[in-house]
C-alpha cells in the first residue's frame, strides 16, 4: 500500500513543523531570556537603591568629618567647664578657691571645711567633694547658691542643711532683728580627667 501525501497534508505538516520549531525556539530561547530580563529588572531596582545609598554616603562623607570635628569642639568646650583632674591636690585647691572667692564677694564668713580625695565616679570621670559650714542671712544664702550654680567651673550642690542660727520666740524690742542661718553644705566637682594615684 502506497501512502500518498496530498498538497493539503504537506501544508499541514509544514505548518506543524514551523509550529514545533517556533515552540522550541520560544521555550528554549525566548522564555529564558524573558525570565532573565524580569530578574534583571528586579536586580536593577535593588542596584538603583544601592546606588542611591552610595550617593548619600558620598554626599555625607564631608559632612561626617565636619560633624565629628564639631563634636570634638563641643566636648573640649564642655570639658573646659570641669575642674582639671590630672592632679587631685590642684583640683581640691581650685574647688576651694571657687567657694572662697564667692564667699568673699558676698561677705560670708566660711566655717570649717574639708575636701575628700578624688574618688572614681565612672570609667571616665572622678569626683571630689567639699563639706563646709557657714552662717549667713537667707538672702546671702540664696545669692551664694546662685553664684555656685553660675561658677565658671561645674560645681554641684549635693546636700544642704539649713537651720536658724538662733531661735527667737518673739521679736526684740530695742534692736533690729537679723535672721541668721547656719548652713552645712556638701559640694562636689567632676574632674575632667581621672587623677593619677601614687
Amino acid at each position: 500500500m502506497k501512502i500518498e501525501i496530498r498538497q493539503r497534508d504537506r501544508r499541514a505538516i509544514l505548518v506543524l513543523a514551523v509550529a514545533l520549531l517556533a515552540y522550541g525556539l520560544i521555550s528554549r530561547v525566548l522564555l529564558p531570556q524573558f525570565s532573565q530580563l524580569r530578574e534583571a529588572a528586579g536586580d536593577m531596582a535593588q542596584k538603583e537603591e544601592q546606588l542611591k545609598k552610595y550617593r548619600r554616603a558620598i554626599v555625607r562623607k564631608g559632612r561626617y568629618s565636619q560633624m565629628l570635628e564639631q563634636a570634638r569642639k563641643n566636648a573640649a568646650e564642655a570639658e573646659g567647664h570641669l575642674i582639671r583632674g590630672d592632679n587631685a591636690s590642684l583640683a581640691s585647691v581650685e574647688l576651694q578657691t571657687i567657694v572662697e572667692d564667692i564667699s568673699k564677694r558676698l561677705e560670708i564668713p566660711l566655717g570649717p571645711r574639708s575636701v575628700t580625695p578624688a574618688r572614681k565616679r565612672d570609667e571616665f570621670f572622678n569626683e571630689i567633694t567639699m563639706a563646709l559650714s557657714l552662717d549667713c542671712t537667707p538672702n546671702q544664702l540664696a545669692t551664694f547658691l546662685s553664684e555656685i550654680r553660675m561658677a565658671p567651673k561645674f560645681v554641684i550642690i549635693r546636700s544642704a542643711q539649713v537651720q536658724p542660727a538662733r531661735i527667737v520666740s518673739e521679736a526684740p524690742k530695742n534692736e533690729d532683728f537679723v535672721k541668721t542661718l547656719h548652713v552645712n553644705l556638701t559640694l562636689s566637682a567632676i574632674l575632667s580627667t581621672p587623677s593619677r594615684k601614687g
